[in-house]
């Protein structure tokens, strides 16, 4: 009886370290926010050209118009977006993919990288990234002055990427985030030791005579 108690332990035993050692082993994981967009109001003048940056657009005759007829804007729009693509993981991602619905009007990485474009039959645009390291970052910079730009999903070798919800939060003193580890590693040592206590406890209950 003790034999196969101690089979049954060793086998779930080896089933147990199996499942835990692969979250142990290097993995790829790749996430994405989206920090920043602005829609900029660009002024026309009267020559029909944007207005230098800091000057007011030229005053513009009232134009005869015929009935039916509307008036040339006066306005343009600009667009602005950033996306910033992060590696969490511990494992370095190989030709990470950004995929829009069409080509962005422009755009450019920051830090540049090495990159290359590919448009499916179905007109989707990729851009692929050749590698991102472990905790390396890169934002993607686009300017839409024609049509805004169409996230569809963001993808490595190990998947789809998970857009990752983020705040602007006050920076603290370094010697604040030591003290708030000291009081974690401080309440992990105190909860371990505990659990340990009360783990021989039960042992020793469950094989007393």
């Amino acid at each position: 009886m003790d034999s196969l108690a101690g089979y049954v332990a060793s086998g779930c035993g080896a089933i147990i370290v199996g499942y835990l050692s692969q979250f142990l082993l290097p993995r790829i994981k790749i996430r994405y926010w989206l920090p920043s967009n602005f829609l900029y109001t660009m002024p026309i003048n009267a020559a029909g050209k944007p207005a230098q940056p800091g000057q007011l657009p030229a005053p513009q005759p009232p134009a005869q118009q015929t009935p039916g007829q509307t008036a040339p804007p006066a306005t343009f729009l600009i667009q602005t977006n950033s996306l910033t693509i992060q590696n969490l993981g511990r494992k370095a991602a190989t030709w990470v993919e950004i995929v829009h619905r069409i080509r962005p009007d422009f755009f450019q990485l920051y830090p540049s990288l090495n990159y290359s474009e590919i448009t499916t039959p179905s007109g989707e645009h990729i851009i692929r990234i050749e590698s991102l390291a472990h905790r390396e970052y890169v934002t993607l910079q686009l300017l839409s002055y024609v049509r805004q730009p169409e996230l569809l999903y963001i993808r490595s070798e190990a998947g789809h990427a998970s857009q990752m919800p983020w705040m602007v939060v006050r920076k603290f003193p370094k010697w604040a985030y030591a003290a708030v580890q000291l009081l974690i590693l401080i309440g992990t040592g105190f909860s371990t030791y505990w659990l340990i206590k009360v783990a021989i406890f039960v042992f020793k209950e469950l094989h007393s005579p």
